[in-house]
């Protein structure tokens, strides 16, 4: 449960970072997420779209992790958007001294 007694339900959310180098669209594709999901699962766009809700986000979740995890770049995407939805500090890494000069690195405690 979130601060305000909603449920967190981290697989429906799409890894996101806003990347300055992001490619800008020219043209809206409403169905691009239906296309994901379509092509992740096997099924045809009828079936996509009468889906439960939550199942369509859970496999959107699933094909755009899965699609990123195919090349170094999508890697690294996931990487930095792992790391920019983080709201918590790595108090480990910070007390092991791998970020000096930041509290709880080698000069603070």
């Amino acid at each position: 449960m979130g601060e305000r007694g909603e449920s967190v339900r981290p697989k429906l959310v799409m890894p996101y970072y806003p990347d300055a180098s992001e490619n800008k669209a020219y043209f809206n594709n409403p169905s691009a997420d239906v296309k994901i999901v379509s092509d992740y699962t096997r099924l045809d766009f009828n079936a996509v779209e009468d889906m439960e809700i939550f199942g369509y986000y859970g496999y959107l979740h699933d094909a755009v992790v899965w699609n990123c995890s195919r090349s170094e770049a999508g890697k690294e995407y996931l990487e930095k958007a792992y790391n920019h939805s983080q709201t918590e500090p790595d108090r480990d890494k910070l007390r092991s001294g791998q970020n000096a000069g930041v509290i709880g690195g080698r000069y603070g405690k």
